[in-house]
């Protein structure tokens, strides 16, 4: 790696032949957060948990190589390097909390790796194609189905311009992992085709994806020996001045086989809607407000069946770094997990599954932006009789920034568990977090 990056930096400096117009675009971001959490829930119990987290990023790409002996052909050579660090105590990483993330990142507390190694040419064989080949970040519209969390996905991705009445359409063959019960990985292969259409002050993304393996991996309610799932979605984005507004929807179709070879058909959906708009008021001047709601499918039952009703992908958006990217600071729902609770793979009770998420926050401005949300969690299905409601949480954020590179922000939850969270658990208490957060990038 050491002496890629040398190559690099000698190729971009000091040779023109090659480099005609080629230039070096030098990019870094670092975040440091301090969080103290009371009172996590680990099933029955309590427990508290304080930590120092890290997540930094150094991003090298040298532009415009011109390709000798070809008509317009040129490419990109990008090199980034990612280091996520969390506390080595066995408390931390063994937590209910952190155990599912470390899982992720192979059960180490600090990693160093790249997330991008790639060649990017433009033109490739004919004019508008552009293809990517190496390892390289991508989310799939709003990550409902597909994202690389931050790792980078091996393979190639096509992208054609401009075509057929279309703004761009992508063709991808990825090859990531996931990991099994913790322990091994397991290789999957991902084929994807999106199309992407403006019309109107929006933009449409129609999308398919195909996710297959032949080993044993997880899924909700049950192991799978064989997996070919299908996922079919759609989205739309607008994004203007004073109001933006996004919408996917996806459906996961395909089968698998169980590991007593049963075969079992998937029949999921995920519902990710959102909007923000800014507004004035005659007290508060200037707000921004927020909605988002998130409704993915569940399994009305945890044994016998042969059609398999909870969405479940495990490329779908959840982490940066050592911390979850969902609704909430301390729950922090995703498309269809949460923050861990118990040992079940979506951290929910047993027997619980889908999830509806409602958010609404606002934000007001002076000397800084303080920050407001409030979110809403149930359960989309339960073979356990009583309310689906899981609880609900209140975010408070303050932040400002030191000139345009460089931001801090303290934040304040509270979570308080309902419902079937706390069911036959009356001694579990409300789950506070305290944070302190500071962020630089050039």
């Amino acid at each position: 790696m050491k002496k890629f990056l040398l190559m690099l930096l000698f190729t971009a400096q000091f040779s023109d032949s090659l480099l005609y117009c080629a230039k070096l675009d030098i990019s870094a971001d670092s975040l440091f957060s301090l969080k103290t959490y009371s009172n996590l829930i680990d099933k029955n119990k309590n427990y508290d948990l304080t930590y120092i987290n890290q997540n930094s990023s150094l991003n090298f790409t040298v532009k415009n190589i011109a390709l000798e002996d070809t008509d317009n052909s040129f490419m990109d050579i990008s090199l980034g390097l990612k280091f996520f660090s969390i506390d080595d105590s066995s408390k931390t990483i063994n937590s209910a909390y952190i155990s599912s993330i470390n899982n992720f990142y192979d059960n180490k507390s600090s990693v160093f790796f790249p997330d991008k190694a790639y060649i990017k040419i433009y033109n490739f064989l004919f004019n508008d194609v552009v293809a990517t080949f190496g390892r390289q970040p991508y989310t799939l519209s709003k990550g409902v189905v597909v994202s690389d969390n931050g790792r980078g996905f091996d393979g190639i991705k096509v992208d054609i311009l401009n075509k057929f009445y279309i703004d761009d359409i992508s063709l991808f063959y990825f090859r990531p992992y996931q990991m099994f019960n913790g322990i091994s990985k397991v290789y999957d292969n991902l084929f994807g085709l999106s199309l992407k259409k403006s019309f109107g002050d929006g933009v449409w993304n129609i999308y398919s994806v195909i996710n297959t393996n032949s080993d044993i991996t997880n899924d909700i309610s049950f192991n799978a020996e064989k997996t070919n799932k299908q996922f079919y979605g759609i989205s739309y984005v607008l994004d203007r001045n004073d109001i933006s507004y996004f919408s996917e929807l996806a459906f996961e179709k395909g089968s698998s086989d169980d590991i007593t070879g049963k075969r079992i058909d998937n029949n999921g959906y995920a519902i990710l809607t959102g909007a923000n708009w800014k507004m004035t008021l005659p007290i508060f001047k200037k707000v921004n407000t927020r909605f988002t709601r998130l409704n993915s499918s569940g399994n009305p039952s945890n044994s016998g069946f042969t059609e398999n009703k909870a969405f479940y992908s495990p490329y779908s958006k959840r982490y940066n770094g050592y911390e979850r990217d969902g609704l909430g600071s301390i729950y922090s729902a995703g498309i269809f997990d949460v923050s861990k609770t118990s040992d079940t793979l979506n951290g929910m009770p047993d027997g619980l599954s889908g999830l509806c998420v409602n958010n609404l926050g606002i934000d007001f401005y002076y000397k800084g932006t303080f920050s407001i949300d409030f979110f809403d969690y149930k359960a989309n299905k339960s073979v356990i009789l009583g309310p689906k409601i899981l609880g609900s949480e209140i975010d408070l954020k303050y932040s400002f920034v030191f000139g345009k590179r460089a931001m801090f922000s303290i934040t304040y939850a509270t979570f308080n568990p309902n419902g079937l969270l706390k069911q036959g658990k009356s001694d579990l208490k409300s789950t506070n977090l305290f944070s302190v957060n500071i962020k630089a990038s050039f």
